[in-house]
């Protein structure tokens, strides 16, 4: 058995190498900006600045799945950890683990608990979320943040972290759905580009609805997802595209990197004025044995 340390080297082709590829750039100058957080936050109450809304989004989906002291954690596509640590200075769960396809991302989240004092109670792997390195029914908690979209396929995850869950677990994803299925030409193109250029496989691309689908046929009840892309979505991009956040990411992505990065962002957002792409959190549990 692989040691929980360990680095895995992904297939030439695959899903997994192509993901950590597209995510593995500047990870070792990232530092603590933007507190660390990868995710586009939410943009509700009181949050005003990227490093507050993202800590809103995971607070919200932490609460929303009852997170609390005597939970067992798992956080999948967890990034540089920063939303671990987060959780583990502000609920203190049992045990938290987070489990990353990117080997820089698993390494940074590993310095940044133990620059926090929590080294000995959160543990990061490297690994796929199509086949979860642990035993059935391992954690009665699981996040994914932003993951579930790039993984081949988002239907296998789901039946992963069933697998995992104990009986009565609580499952809570933040994710991409198509807010429409694109009809004509050109919405065709523009929806396939942006699917293309954030490494989304085809069958990923449903709509809330069906989202909802695969996870009641993947066992889950008590399913709920709620579509959030205006709180979501605008305020990302308005950030992204400020002065000072723009020199930061030439600094750390390079200038190259950085400017297909805005762009990037640029169609995205653009699918998403256009109706097509939506923001949602999704929820779920385990039945009671």
């Amino acid at each position: 058995m692989q040691s929980p340390a360990a680095r895995s080297f992904w297939p030439r082709g695959s899903q997994e190498r192509a993901v950590e590829s597209f995510y593995q750039h500047g990870v070792e100058r990232y530092g603590d900006y933007h507190g660390g957080m990868l995710n586009f936050g939410l943009w509700t109450g009181e949050a005003s600045d990227y490093r507050s809304a993202s800590r809103n989004l995971v607070s919200y989906l932490a609460r929303s799945i009852g997170l609390g002291p005597q939970s067992r954690l798992l956080d999948v596509a967890c990034g540089m950890g920063a939303q671990d640590v987060f959780l583990a200075e502000e609920i203190r769960p049992r045990a938290i683990v987070g489990l990353d396809v990117t080997w820089k991302h698993v390494v940074a989240a590993r310095q940044r608990a133990e620059r926090a004092g929590l080294g000995e109670s959160i543990e990061f792997r490297h690994g796929t979320a199509v086949a979860l390195p642990f035993p059935d029914a391992s954690f009665t908690h699981l996040l994914c943040v932003e993951g579930g979209e790039h993984f081949d396929t988002r239907e296998r995850f789901l039946r992963e972290a069933f697998r995992v869950l104990e009986p009565g677990g609580r499952i809570g994803l933040s994710d991409y759905t198509a807010k429409q299925l694109p009809q004509t030409l050109s919405e065709r193109s523009l929806a396939g580009l942006v699917r293309r250029l954030w490494h989304v496989p085809a069958v990923n691309v449903v709509t809330a609805d069906g989202l909802a689908r695969t996870l009641r046929a993947c066992g889950f009840a008590d399913v709920r997802v709620e579509g959030v892309a205006d709180d979501v979505i605008p305020g990302y991009y308005r950030e992204g595209r400020k002065p000072e956040n723009v020199r930061a990411m030439d600094e750390i992505r390079g200038w190259l990197v950085s400017r297909a990065s805005l762009w990037i962002d640029h169609v995205t957002y653009r699918l998403y004025q256009r109706g097509l792409l939506d923001y949602v959190f999704a929820f779920g549990a385990k039945p009671s044995a």
